[in-house]
């Protein structure tokens, strides 16, 4: 718009001075005709005119190309950016997800491992003691007077209360009767040499007074020994070694001694597996 006024405004111009020219120059001499001059002038003012319509033309369209150009590259923008959005957050997801798979499955294969093993435990414990749970035991003690509840050694409770199919405690102050799996003879609670024999015999003396006794109490128990029951002796003759006991192997199968609480259960208990297998036979 602003070159066309400029072509109005140059056009109008050279007009008047065109005009203003003519009229003051003295007539001369005969001349051509002034007219095919304003004709030609006006056509030039018409071609420019023309022309600066088609350039403000096409100055528009090139705007209004730039301006599509712009929405349109906008609009890819836009769209690719969303996209790269969607395909970033699926990938997120994914990646997620396949990480918790992951960490599940590798927690669930470590617990099921543990998990595993403990059961693997538990179900040999469990072995064990329903082998102990079918046991049953004799607990001798070679006294000469009845005995009672309070006077049941300790080394017999802590049995008793070790899950056996039953725990009996015999007194062999009356006829002994045998009937367990595993028969315990208890050396440690009875009192081989009393007090008044030792202040009256030797050393040597006692010694064999030690051994015939416990050869005694001993026979009294083979000779009412189950078939397939295991004998634990439990003694504690100090120095002294008991030939009798060393003669066991020759009158019964399986045997065992102990000679401290600790160790008489952990015996008696293993007599127990030794038993039940016997039992199988």
């Amino acid at each position: 718009m602003h070159l066309q006024n400029l072509s109005n405004l140059a056009g109008v111009w050279l007009i008047q001075n065109r005009v203003l020219f003519v009229a003051q120059t003295p007539t001369p001499t005969p001349n051509p005709s002034p007219v095919p001059d304003i004709e030609l002038l006006k056509s030039q003012i018409q071609f420019l005119q023309d022309a600066n319509t088609r350039l403000n033309n096409s100055f528009g369209s090139f705007v209004g190309a730039i301006n599509v150009s712009f929405v349109v590259l906008a609009l890819i923008l836009g769209v690719a950016g969303a996209i790269s959005v969607y395909l970033f957050n699926q990938s997120l997801k994914e990646a997620r997800q396949l990480i918790r798979q992951e960490v599940e499955r590798r927690l669930q294969t470590s617990v099921s491992e543990i998990v595993g093993q403990q059961v693997s435990n538990l179900q040999q414990i469990l072995e064990r003691e329903k082998v102990v749970g079918g046991i049953s035991i004799d607990y001798v003690i070679p006294q000469q007077q009845p005995l009672i509840p309070d006077d049941y050694p300790e080394e017999y409770q802590l049995l008793a209360q070790r899950g056996f199919q039953s725990a009996r405690i015999v007194d062999a102050a009356k006829r002994i009767k045998l009937s367990g799996d595993v028969v315990i003879l208890d050396l440690v609670n009875y009192q081989f040499v009393a007090d008044a024999e030792r202040n009256t015999l030797g050393e040597k003396e006692i010694i064999e007074l030690v051994e015939k006794r416990v050869e005694e109490q001993l026979q009294k128990v083979l000779n009412v020994l189950p078939n397939k029951a295991v004998l634990v002796v439990y003694i504690r003759p100090g120095r002294q070694r008991i030939d009798a006991i060393d003669r066991l192997s020759q009158k019964v199968k399986y045997y065992a001694s102990a000679n401290t609480p600790v160790n008489l259960i952990g015996t008696v208990v293993d007599s127990a597996y030794v038993a039940d297998a016997w039992k199988k036979f």
